[in-house]
């Protein structure tokens, strides 16, 4: 069985940037140990893959798009009309989708290790993003539990207001080490250090 290793394990030490970054203001880290699924559903089907969805989820899938509500353990995150974010902080997180949601009303595509995971928290979070993200990350504008897919240093991504001062990036693993290079690289005037 294969063993699912981080994109940022062997990057870290041997003289490159610290797995984590802290400071007064600011603290960069890599989030481990939780699953992701994109779940996507067949139009003709789609009341049904709803209903079955939130009986998975164990509430009513969020309305507006780029949007994530959490119950429970799980975090569901629309992404588009007919696509989902299925975000567990469990290894068996997944399980009810398996067992509720047919092929004939969807398709289930696991990415936990086709993405990384960053956390990005503090007074200084915002500010730091803003240096290399196009939105108005303005706390009115871009509110706790909204996301954008959206740009950070030419690479794609997914970008979540998970609190008042945090925020979380979802990036492709191929990317992982030049993101991290450019988000600590963009800290260093906030003052900080290895944690």
């Amino acid at each position: 069985m294969f063993e699912s290793r981080s994109a940022l394990a062997a990057y870290a030490g041997a003289g490159r940037k610290p797995a984590a970054v802290e400071g007064p203001q600011l603290r960069i880290a890599e989030i481990r140990g939780w699953q992701l699924a994109q779940l996507t559903a067949w139009r003709a089907a789609r009341e049904e893959f709803t209903r079955r969805l939130a009986a998975a989820f164990g509430a009513a899938p969020p309305e507006q798009l780029c949007h994530g509500i959490t119950h429970g353990a799980v975090r569901l995150v629309r992404l588009t009309r007919d696509q989902y974010w299925w975000v567990s902080a469990e290894a068996a997180g997944m399980e009810p989708l398996r067992s509720t949601l047919p092929g004939t009303c969807g398709a289930l595509t696991e990415l936990t290790d086709a993405r990384v995971r960053l956390g990005v928290s503090g007074s200084g979070a915002r500010e730091l993003l803003s240096a290399g993200i196009a939105l108005d990350l303005h706390p009115a504008v871009f509110i706790v539990g909204q996301g954008a897919q959206t740009g950070l240093h030419h690479t794609g991504i997914f970008l979540e207001r998970v609190a008042e001062d945090g925020y979380e990036l979802y990036v492709p693993r191929t990317f992982a080490a030049t993101i991290w290079e450019f988000l600590v690289d963009a800290a260093l005037p906030h003052g900080v250090k290895p944690a």
